[in-house]
């Protein structure tokens, strides 16, 4: 399969996800794929108390029929495919602890996910068409975004809004079985579908837990209608009044980075921490510098890629009002991981606490156009000097196996609904999906009343 110049944009992403066969791909992306698919439902599951407002509103304007919808997560209560995707985005994003796509930054199980267990559990689809889905999803969008996302976000918008529709519009299409020309209509009403800020951020609100769902939501019913016959521009992409024109100033045309041999779900990346994913290795490194105390620390001086340091809420100090501003903030992570050695949920609520503000207040976010990625921390104390730590990430940085994969999802029992035999019967069925049935899956995390 060859997607080099061959048509519009649109049209050789279409190609691509159309074709895609999962006999066809290297073991290690079909490892990848349930590895990412075992992190992005344990995080979710682990915040489902924090996806309440979500499910609440997929129930009472959703259910329906068992046979007409989806059995939501953790609760098995059968709703529409539309309103379990809005729900299951907010459940899988509820810790933002969910997969990031760094180069795009886009939260792909978030936007991807949602729209296939919809289709697949309604659907009674095997576990092997959804991981053929997935990785196509995630291939599409990350092809299409990774030209134009660095300067769509500077724009303002966010990436997962922007480009989150075309992983679940390409990804859906790809479980229906969708013809390329089919597959460019979903990829044309996607293109329609997107939007979204980074404003939640600043303002710490809470669109941000709920932007995913739509995105996937709208990527899902986009391929539907193509289904249909509802028609999408082929063109949607590099058109003259275009997505990429649109969100990135892009000129009409352009090129699509090859698809081909590149599976860029192998750079899809995981967080330890449930904090936005460019203050995973600041967390890390200060964790990990040795002869600092809370109560010794001067300042604390963050120097990070221009990009990653004008990001939206980065370099917030405060006053928070909720965690959508303290789990952005990254000199209140930092304060948070240099007073206990890390990060816990419930730490990212202390908005009063007078002593975590005032460490707050002493951590200084700095661009430095030098550093390739990471950062450089630079912490000045009253007894002990100035102490440096310096870290550039690789391709394994973040990028966990299976084992470890399992073994944190495990160090997170307690925040998880599950039982414990029945979290090792969830890492079991989706570890081994390319051989079972979704509806497995998805009985796999429903909770019954004595559980």
């Amino acid at each position: 399969m060859t997607t080099a110049g061959v048509g519009t944009l649109t049209e050789r992403v279409a190609e691509f996800t159309a074709g895609l066969d999962l006999a066809a791909v290297p073991p290690d992306v079909v490892e990848k794929a349930k590895v990412t698919l075992l992190h992005d439902l344990g995080v979710g599951l682990a915040g489902h108390r924090l996806a309440a407002t979500g499910y609440a509103f997929a129930k009472e304007h959703g259910g329906c029929d068992p046979a007409r919808g989806a059995r939501l997560l953790v609760d098995g209560t059968p709703v529409t495919v539309e309103a379990f995707a809005l729900a299951t985005g907010a459940l899988v994003h509820a810790r933002t602890q969910d997969d990031t796509q760094i180069a795009v930054s886009t939260h792909l199980g978030a936007t991807t996910l949602p729209a296939l267990l919809a289709l697949a559990d309604r659907a009674d689809a095997s576990g092997r068409d959804v991981l053929t889905a997935m990785i196509a999803g995630y291939e599409a969008a990350s092809a299409i975004a990774e030209r134009h996302a660095a300067r769509s976000t500077a724009r303002g918008f966010r990436a997962s809004s922007v480009y989150g529709p075309f992983a679940a519009a390409a990804a859906s299409a790809r479980l229906l079985g969708l013809t390329a020309g089919q597959t460019v209509s979903a990829l044309g009403l996607a293109a329609a579908f997107g939007g979204g800020t980074n404003q939640t951020w600043v303002a710490g609100t809470q669109e941000w837990r709920y932007q995913v769902g739509a995105a996937s939501r709208n990527g899902m019913v986009a391929a539907l209608l193509a289904a249909r016959g509802a028609t999408g521009a082929p063109d949607a992409l590099d058109g003259t009044a275009g997505h990429f024109r649109a969100f990135a100033g892009a000129e009409p045309g352009g090129e699509l980075p090859e698809m081909d041999g590149e599976w860029r779900i192998r750079r899809v990346t995981y967080k330890p921490y449930p904090v936005c994913a460019i203050n995973q290795i600041p967390v890390t490194v200060l964790t990990g510098m040795e002869g600092i105390s809370a109560d010794d620390v001067e300042t604390i001086t963050v120097e990070l890629p221009p990009d990653d340091a004008a990001y939206p809420g980065i370099d917030a100090h405060g006053p928070f009002h909720d965690v959508g501003g303290t789990l952005m903030s990254l000199p209140y992570c930092l304060a948070v991981a240099l007073r206990k050695g890390g990060i816990d949920l419930d730490d990212l609520y202390a908005f009063e606490d007078p002593a975590l503000a005032d460490l707050t207040r002493r951590v200084t976010v700095a661009p430095d156009a030098r550093l390739p990625g990471g950062c450089r921390i630079t912490v000045r104390t009253r007894s002990n000097g100035t102490l440096t730590s310096e870290f550039v990430p690789d391709a394994s940085t973040f990028n966990w196996g299976r084992e470890e994969a399992a073994g944190r999802l495990r160090a997170m029992s307690a925040e998880l609904p599950l039982p414990a035999g029945r979290l090792e019967r969830f890492i079991a069925v989706v570890l081994d999906l390319d051989r079972r049935p979704v509806r497995e899956l998805i009985d796999a995390t429903i909770v019954g009343p004595k559980e």
